[in-house]
């Protein structure tokens, strides 16, 4: 009886002790369970109010970008300019702006995999679209809707052809082409008609500082993919073509996404984030189809050669650019192409692109008399490249190289890679 007696208290004791080291461990468990929730709810506290911080740096964004439009009448993409800088410690980007509508996109470390952005269709920036979103994203930024109706762009010839010696057979008479003007500089209605501006053709002699201000150093972009020989007057038209379909694309205003009553807010405003984007590849894909070398050949007037220094030196007529002038008495003309072409062709809004290349023809007298440059019709290659440069917002023309001609062949070259 006895020894019955101590096996069960040695088996009681033993059975007491189990269920003491469980519920220790079982205590240990909630403690951690419970410091574990504790730090996902401070986590997740701090990832709503950054959030709010990162949408709180696009809502002062989007005041700065209202008062920019309001003294020049369209929006920046120049962050430095509207002296903007995030509190929030977020990367904000503006990914597209123009006269008519803005984007940009924010992102912060703590948010991964989450954006937030905001799309502004409107001058006034009213409207729902003007209040920044967040939603997860892959990483692409947003940019602004592509135009509902954008015209297609009456392509210039597109075969590939070698650059000619000799100007075109005919050349077409140029025509001013008409396109929108810009956005007004108050708040327009929403049902308000769409802005339109003039591409004329400029009248009157340039400036020299107006000249020197419209012009940046020739070169900076490659040979394009497709080269056409044309003369002044058909370079002129192409380019009209080309500024008045580029005006259509920027100017766009941006579509409504309407919300549909049984989705989601996250699942709209993906939405509207994915439609957002779609301009900026068609953009692309714009400047894609109509980036191309022009080869223009340019007769040359006034001949003169200098025997002791071995130069010939020429004028030839000014080349006329596409202008925008607001229907506005108050503002001027202004450039619609962005000019490289520094230091031998200028530009202004009022005389187009004149040519400027003193001292620049050396021509050995044993060549200058063999072909005759005093008497022999001389010919001005020059090779444009003509469509989007990262450094400018618009179409532009950059000159990348010339030759002088004479009697069908080259007598000198100029090229801004080696110059």
């Amino acid at each position: 009886m006895a020894l019955e007696s101590r096996e069960s208290t040695h088996l009681r004791g033993s059975s007491t002790s189990r269920m003491a080291r469980g519920l220790a461990r079982a205590a240990l468990a909630v403690v951690a369970l419970l410091g574990l929730t504790a730090a996902l709810g401070a986590q997740g506290g701090d990832k709503a109010k950054i959030g709010e911080a990162v949408k709180s740096d696009l809502t002062r964004l989007a005041e700065l970008e209202r008062g920019w439009f309001e003294k020049n009448r369209t929006f920046t993409t120049d962050l430095r300019a509207l002296g903007f800088t995030p509190t929030s410690g977020a990367n904000v980007t503006i990914s597209y702006a123009s006269a008519r509508s803005w984007a940009a996109n924010a992102t912060h470390p703590t948010l991964q995999p989450t954006s937030c952005f905001i799309v502004v269709s409107q001058p006034s920036g009213g409207g729902s679209s003007a209040r920044p979103f967040c939603s997860e994203s892959t990483g692409g930024q947003v940019a602004a809707a592509p135009p509902q109706a954008a015209p297609p762009l009456a392509a210039p010839q597109t075969t590939t052809q070698a650059p000619a010696s000799r100007p075109a057979a005919s050349a077409v008479i140029q025509q001013p082409v008409a396109s929108r003007r810009p956005a007004p500089r108050r708040p327009a209605p929403a049902a308000a008609a769409p802005a339109q501006t003039i591409v004329e053709l400029p009248a009157r002699a340039p400036s020299n500082a107006a000249a020197l201000a419209a012009t940046r150093a020739a070169g900076g972009v490659a040979d394009a993919g497709v080269t056409e020989a044309v003369t002044p007057a058909q370079f002129t038209e192409r380019l009209n073509a080309i500024v008045a379909a580029a005006l259509e694309v920027s100017n766009a205003k941006m579509p409504d996404v309407a919300r549909d009553p049984y989705e989601s807010t996250s699942e709209y405003q993906a939405r509207v984030a994915q439609a957002y984007a779609v301009f900026q590849r068609r953009e692309s894909e714009f400047y894609a189809r109509n980036t191309r070398t022009y080869v223009v050949s340019v007769p040359v007037k006034g001949v003169k050669y200098d025997a002791d220094r071995e130069i010939v030196e020429f004028s030839v007529d000014p080349i006329a650019l596409p202008t925008t002038r607001s229907f506005a008495a108050s503002d001027a003309a202004r450039l619609s192409v962005a000019c490289y072409t520094r230091p031998f062709f200028w530009c202004s809004p009022e005389a187009g692109m004149s040519y400027d290349g003193t001292d620049l023809w050396r021509i050995p007298r044993a060549t200058a008399r063999s072909v005759d440059v005093l008497q022999t019709p001389l010919t001005l290659l020059a090779r444009y490249v003509v469509g989007r440069r990262d450094d400018a917002r618009t179409p532009a023309v950059s000159l990348i190289s010339m030759e002088l001609h004479a009697k069908g062949a080259a007598i000198s070259r100029w090229d801004s890679a080696t110059r």
